[in-house]
């Protein structure tokens, strides 16, 4: 009989009365899926049952089955118990341990040096924890590294790429995952690379990055124009997403850079936060954008407006105004650069519409066409008011740019743009009355002009 090492809570193997039995396990330990069987057999025993996760407590309040053997998928300890009777049909009990090991395939990098010299490194020791590794490096030779030392050079002595191999093991059961992968020693052909940056709110970014050899690398930030400093953030992952922590009246660079000093020339491109700021008016959005602080670097500005294309700025136009505000919707600005490399998103800056916008034009009278064609009727295109105070029109082309503006001494459009006739058409208008208390009322909307 085997008597479980690792005892279950109120271990009912042995004890209470019960006679000891016999279970001979074939193979007790093995890597999941692990399918072990009993080889222990008797004629004299009769009414053979198994539990094959016993837990501790009643064995009668488990499942049985009278199947011998059993297939475990887990990775885990189990305990198996053996109910029987003998010849006088006193009951019997036996219990074995059985140690189900994870096959995890093992993770690694390589990092390649000019000179033809790798170093391998395990990644992902943590999971299956494997005694030992056996490394097949793809020119005919191997290596075994083990738990206490994670990582192994090796010299090639040509620089083709080579199809590395590295099988885990578990002393027990001499079994484990195995892991090959295609590695480039074309160091200059595979050097990291930031895809994106995105502000993801007033304190907090990410950085996507493209790491195909697997570097392990170390992330370096810069404040400013000052020098770039180690965060001590490293990654290994051929694809990655990382947190980083940002200011909204700072600009900071990232770069990543290979911790392996043969390699450390291998830097990724950089790339810097930047930001937008929204002044709201009475009438319209002032909308400001941070110059890059790397500007040569910029292939395309954009800005768009509740995650559409509004505005492109230039390299010395950083701001715009957005007087296209509509009543009971929100508008969310946002900044998007573009360099050779990767793609910079802003932090996202959302406002409400203005209070005047919303308010009340009981009294106003705003035309819907105007036909200046000199005959005295409708010529001029004006706005009436109950409102004591002063009013101004102003006038779009499709491309909201501002064709005519009211004056104190012009108060009217009379659909002349300077001094010619404006062709016939629609055109966008906004209408502002303040009333007596300083009230501001809003309308916008289009106007048809016919001669």
């Amino acid at each position: 009989m085997f008597i479980s090492a690792q005892t279950p809570a109120d271990n009912q193997c042995v004890g209470n009365g019960i006679l000891p039995g016999t279970i001979k396990i074939l193979n007790p330990v093995g890597c999941a899926p692990h399918q072990i069987i009993d080889t222990q057999s008797s004629t004299e025993l009769t009414n053979i049952r198994y539990i094959f996760d016993y837990k501790g407590g009643d064995p009668f309040g488990y499942t049985s089955t009278t199947d011998a053997s059993f297939n475990y998928t887990k990775a885990g300890s189990y305990v198996v118990m053996k109910l029987s009777e003998n010849a006088q049909g006193q009951p019997q009990r036996a219990c074995a341990t059985i140690t189900v090991q994870d096959p995890t395939p093992p993770e690694f990098t390589v990092v390649p040096c000019p000179d033809g010299n790798v170093t391998l490194r395990i990644t992902n020791h943590d999971i299956p924890q494997y005694e030992e590794y056996v490394i097949e490096w793809g020119d005919g030779n191997a290596s075994i590294i083990n738990r206490l030392n994670l990582s192994a050079p090796h010299q090639y002595t040509n620089f083709e790429a080579k199809s590395i191999t590295v099988q885990g093991k578990h002393k027990t059961s001499n079994c484990g995952g195995k892991t090959t992968r295609t590695v480039s020693l074309n160091v200059a052909a595979v050097a990291p690379k930031i895809t994106k940056l995105e502000i993801l709110d007033a304190t907090t970014g990410e950085l996507t990055l493209s790491n195909p050899n697997q570097f392990e690398l170390t992330l370096y930030r810069q404040n400013g124009l000052t020098s770039f400093q180690n965060t001590g953030a490293v990654v290994r992952s051929e694809e990655e997403k990382v947190k980083i922590t940002v200011d909204t009246n700072r600009i900071f660079c990232y770069k990543f850079r290979p911790t392996e000093n043969c390699i450390a020339s291998l830097e990724s491109n950089i790339l810097c936060t930047t930001f937008l700021k929204v002044v709201p008016s009475s009438t319209y959005n002032s909308i400001n954008i941070a110059p890059y602080l790397y500007p040569a670097e910029i292939t395309k500005r954009t800005v768009t407006k509740n995650n559409a294309f509004w505005w492109v700025p230039t390299q010395t136009v950083w701001s715009k105004d957005d007087p296209e505000a509509q009543c009971g919707k929100q508008a969310c600005y946002r900044l998007q650069l573009s360099t050779k490399d990767g793609e910079i998103l802003s932090n996202e800056v959302c406002v409400n519409p203005p209070a005047a916008l919303c308010a009340s034009l009981a009294g106003v009278f705003v035309p819907d066409a105007f036909t200046p064609n000199g005959d005295g009727i409708n010529d001029v295109f004006e706005i009436k008011t109950e409102a004591e105070g002063e009013s101004e029109i102003f006038i779009y082309d499709r491309w909201g740019n501002i064709i005519f503006k009211t004056t104190p001494n012009v108060r009217y459009w009379n659909g002349k743009l300077n001094g010619q006739l404006a062709p016939n058409g629609h055109y966008f208008y906004k209408v502002v009355v303040n009333d007596k208390v300083g009230r501001s009322f809003i309308k916008r909307g289009t106007v048809a002009l016919l001669r």
